[in-house]
């Protein structure tokens, strides 16, 4: 992920929000930025389809984003996307207060969470609403205990 400036200019009687992105070259990080800026109550993901066409996503119809050969695969209600770019960098642009990470190679939409499963001894199950299924990370645990009880 490239690194992102940002600096704040006051100009006296403007009246709108000017923005101006600069980069080598528009890629899905630029993309995602834009769209985010451009609409900040509305969160969207820049994505590719089956197809390789890039679409934006909105965060609310994606399940979970998984690692798949280097790639981030994005499980969404309508179907699965790709995303070429870290975990690390990908969880960063998603609503914190929707997305929990459970492993290294997966994050999940709590509002997509049908219910988790502490019974197991030391491990986590969790079950989405579509069906699926993926168990959390025995060293991410802690975290999301604390996470879902509201201690962060």
């Amino acid at each position: 992920m490239k690194r992102v400036n940002t600096r704040f200019e006051i100009e006296e009687g403007r009246r709108n929000i000017d923005v101006l992105f600069r980069a080598s070259e528009e890629d899905e990080q630029v993309e995602a930025l834009m769209a985010r800026v451009a609409d900040p109550l509305s969160s969207l993901l820049t994505v590719r389809d089956e197809t390789d066409a890039i679409v934006t996503l909105p965060e609310e119809r994606v399940i979970m984003i998984s690692v798949d050969n280097k790639r981030l695969r994005i499980v969404a209600d309508d179907g699965v996307y790709w995303l070429r770019m870290p975990m690390q960098d990908a969880e960063t642009m998603l609503n914190p207060s929707w997305f929990l990470r459970i492993s290294r190679y997966e994050i999940v939409n709590l509002r997509k969470v049908r219910y988790f499963d502490f019974s197991v001894s030391g491990s986590l199950y969790i079950n989405l609403e579509d069906g699926r299924e993926t168990w959390a990370s025995r060293r991410f645990i802690p975290a999301i205990k604390k996470r879902l009880q509201g201690k962060e």
